[in-house]
């Protein structure tokens, strides 16, 4: 099957997603259970106790709002194509670079131009084998490059996480597992000295108004 992207450079791919899972414990025979001690009847209850009566009947009390009908759960996404594999690139960034929700991130496939992206879960079926991924968001330039080789099997849906960065000139982050958005410690010096300087400047008016 051909492959619209064309072969990826050599690099080499990142571990695939998962963690060894240890086995568990061998665990020797149950221990004898004690037989329960018979019990004898039930002593009568005393004169003058009230008789318990049976249980109310199930259902909601009067005047009690009923529920609506529960919501309905979306479909799951069906599988890649025969012979085919997919890669779900889930694109996202920090709230401090709120601005972002403007522009759109794209996908560059062995090199060749791929689709304009959404922020979120984006599917992208693609033939068996290693492939070059790389995201950057168009923004007043192409900002937040990052790259991985992903291997892909005929069947196989393989998540990939790309996060954009905090800085604008700070690369971005991509891999199997969800990634910190790169440069945040710069940016929230900015924000917050930013806020600092606007409320210093605040209170310069108001000490220079109260002093009039």
């Amino acid at each position: 099957m051909t492959n619209p992207y064309g072969q990826p450079p050599g690099q080499q791919p990142y571990s695939p997603q998962g963690y060894p899972q240890p086995g568990y414990p061998q665990s020797g025979p149950m221990p004898a259970q004690q037989p329960y001690p018979q019990s004898g009847p039930m002593p009568a209850a005393p004169q003058g106790y009230p008789q318990q009566g049976g249980y109310p009947q199930q259902g909601a009390p009067q005047g009690y709002p009923q529920a609506g009908p529960p919501a309905q759960m979306q479909p799951p996404m069906p599988p890649p194509p025969p012979g085919m594999a997919r890669v779900l690139i889930d694109c996202s960034h920090h709230w401090v670079v709120w601005a972002l929700m403007l522009f759109k991130p794209q996908v560059t496939i062995n090199g060749q131009p791929g689709p304009i992206l959404k922020w979120g879960m984006n599917p992208i079926d693609l033939p068996p084998g290693q492939h070059q991924i790389q995201v950057h968001v168009n923004y007043l330039w192409k900002l937040g490059h990052a790259t991985a080789v992903i291997p892909l099997n005929v069947g196989q849906q393989q998540e990939v996480y790309y996060k954009a960065p905090a800085f604008p000139f700070s690369n971005g982050a991509i891999g199997p597992t969800p990634q910190d958005p790169p440069g945040l410690g710069i940016a929230y010096g900015i924000f917050f000295g930013s806020i600092g300087v606007c409320v210093l400047m605040l209170l310069i008016m108001i000490i220079s108004l109260a002093s009039m």
